[in-house]
């Protein structure tokens, strides 16, 4: 099936010795900028970069397709070129630190095709897996949608985790399938079957290394508010569970972050509720941080209230919401070598779609979500103590932009962690310097300025911004980004840089810039 249309292979390999800044690749028919990427190590550094895109048209409904391969500098690794179906997408992709994986999706055959790469570009086995129905038509919606799924995640230097949805039981559950990248390496597969009727689970790696897999599980029921949410620990070696945490009605939580400590310790970050609150529906109380060793026994525990702790940084209304701010999600924590803890969140608000409201008119109500969006603004970094006291907020400004929820129902919170799961954030990537202790938090910026005399428009420009963390002192640089195109994107890139690309469908090309961050 799909190895028969993933038939012809052509390697070219070339390693250049100059740095090259800028590089323009030509020859790309068909190119859509979502399939690109960098392929990122432990602290978010990159090794390099991949591109996808259609080179050819054939004959019977054939595709010649192209993956280019560069390094950190731009400088070409490997170009390969690809003949398979039309109805052939790339929808994921991973990079472990060892190997490379991509994983394609066959409309027709309902099929995924793995393929992996080492670091000078040889090809490993295909890894062909079927799927289900019901889940070929989300990944087909989604490739529609313009998403990619999230469902491949790189093990650092073992392997690769592939979670697929199964139907098995009396509602939704998932399969996860190991596949190692290296000899020593045996691949494994854990399986959740539910057994509760309309009992709909989906589950998300929050922390991976080479020992522990912590995962999310979020049970919702059909149409309903209610969520349970419940922290699963898996063994990356074998698969066997070291333990599993719920969070019952007496103590629920939203659980968002997690890290894993050089001590093997792990950290779990959310926020809590009061008991037999409905997670969808109810105001949190404030932020929680609970820390495990490997049996699941808590080492630590601690509660930052938004009334008792934040206040004292931010203004907190009665009802615990933040006064003229609304809600701040959390993208990452960082610790530093000095043990402190930075939380990097972002600004928002649930507001009233007036395009989800124009198109609900159009479609006489059909619409099932939409009408209402997230309004997103500042960064704000929250800085804790070793013993995750609150010791400073910092605030940086940032235009407005907005995303559509996925579904109107439910709290502002939880539609937050609906749309950071599919990246709708402005929020882009953080990025550890090891060698010099500080930490890079990047993000896409709106900026609107003054309304100039005698224009009737605000000009506006849209930036990349990094947020840099110093010797314990924040502080931001910005680079402007071209509009010429709206084929545009952002991706991460060496230390003290960021990569700007930009796709010219009229010269079938994408142009790459690496631009220098104002760091000293």
């Amino acid at each position: 099936m799909m190895r028969k249309l993933l038939s012809v292979f052509v390697f070219l390999i070339g390693v250049y010795t100059i740095s090259a800044q800028v590089k323009t690749i030509e020859n790309m028919v068909k190119f859509g900028v979502q399939n690109s990427g960098a392929f990122l190590d432990e602290a978010n550094d990159v090794d390099g970069y991949y591109f996808f895109y259609q080179v050819d048209k054939l004959k019977k409904g054939m595709r010649e397709y192209a993956i280019n391969i560069l390094d950190k500098n731009l400088n070409d690794i490997a170009l390969k070129k690809i003949v398979a179906s039309k109805k052939t997408s790339l929808v994921a992709k991973a990079f472990n630190n060892e190997a490379i994986m991509f994983a394609f999706f066959n409309k027709k055959d309902r099929a995924l095709t793995l393929k992996s790469f080492d670091k000078k570009a040889n090809p490993r086995e295909d890894i062909t897996v079927a799927i289900e129905k019901k889940q070929a038509r989300i990944i087909d919606m989604a490739i529609k949608a313009g998403g990619l799924s999230t469902m491949l995640h790189p093990v650092r230097n073992e392997g690769f985790i592939l979670i697929t949805s199964n139907y098995e039981g009396k509602g939704t559950g998932y399969t996860i399938n190991f596949y190692p990248s290296n000899e020593s390496g045996k691949p494994w597969e854990y399986k959740f079957v539910p057994t509760k009727k309309r009992g709909h689970h989906s589950v998300t790696p929050i922390a991976l290394n080479d020992k522990f897999i912590v995962l999310v599980d979020v049970k919702t029921k059909n149409m309903s508010t209610k969520k349970e949410f419940k922290t699963i620990v898996l063994n990356s070696k074998t698969g066997e569970v070291f333990f599993t945490k719920a969070y019952d009605e007496n103590d629920p939580k939203l659980i968002s972050n997690a890290f894993i400590s050089d001590d093997g310790k792990i950290s779990v970050m959310g926020q809590y509720y009061e008991p037999k609150a409905k997670l969808a529906k109810a105001q949190s109380l404030g932020l929680f941080v609970n820390e495990y060793s490997e049996k699941g026994t808590v080492e630590f525990s601690k509660k930052i209230a938004w009334k008792g702790d934040v206040s004292k940084f931010l203004p907190v209304k009665d009802n615990n919401k933040l006064k003229d701010i609304g809600y701040i999600f959390f993208h990452d924590i960082i610790k530093t070598q000095s043990g402190e803890y930075y939380a990097i969140g972002e600004q928002f608000k649930k507001t009233v779609s007036a395009l989800g409201v124009a198109m609900g008119i159009l479609n006489r109500g059909a619409q099932t979500g939409g009408y209402t969006q997230l309004t997103i603004k500042d960064v704000y970094i929250f800085k804790f103590d070793k013993e995750f006291n609150l010791l400073a907020v910092k605030t940086f400004e940032k235009g407005k932009s907005r995303v559509q929820n996925l579904v109107d129902f439910g709290s502002p919170q939880f539609n937050a962690y609906q749309v950071a799961a599919i990246g709708g954030f402005d929020y882009i990537y953080s990025q550890v310097d090891v060698k010099r202790d500080r930490f890079y938090a990047n993000f896409i910026d709106y900026e609107r300025s003054k309304k100039e005399k005698g224009k009737k428009k605000k000009k506006s420009r849209f930036v990349f911004k990094t947020i840099i963390q110093d010797g314990g002192e924040l502080s931001e640089d910005v680079i402007e980004i071209s509009k010429k195109s709206k084929n545009y994107r952002v991706l991460p890139a060496k230390v003290g840089y960021v990569l700007l690309l930009e796709y010219d469908k009229k010269a079938k090309s994408s142009t790459l810039h690496l631009e220098k961050l104002n760091i000293k």
